[in-house]
């Protein structure tokens, strides 16, 4: 498990590696994980700085139905030229929805 932070979470296992440079991280994943699937789970300004940094190739988002009112951005952080081929949909329970998308990287809308 690896986390972009300057210390490791209370109650995290001994193998946690944290750094606060996303670029270094990202650099240490790619050496320690041998070609397998990545799971980066973070808020928008994680998304982007991994996005900027050519790290996304797929994006999945979970809908949950719950109202907020007027509602909120689902990703105000995220630039808006960011080019997403949707790819399926899938339902969980209690109507919750997950969207995939693949991320672009020659800037195409599809």
């Amino acid at each position: 498990m690896y986390v972009l932070g300057r210390r490791v979470p209370d109650g995290s296992p001994e193998h946690v590696v944290v750094d606060g440079d996303p670029a270094r991280l990202l650099e240490r994943v790619r050496g320690e994980n041998r070609g397998g699937d990545v799971h980066l789970v973070g808020g928008p300004k994680t998304i982007e700085t991994y996005r900027a940094l050519g790290a996304l190739d797929e994006l999945r988002l979970m809908v949950l139905p719950i109202l907020t009112g007027t509602g909120r951005a689902l990703t105000p952080d995220v630039r808006p030229d960011v080019s997403l081929t949707f790819m399926e949909e899938r339902g969980w329970p209690k109507g919750v929805v997950e969207l995939v998308y693949r991320v672009d990287a020659d800037g195409k809308c599809r």
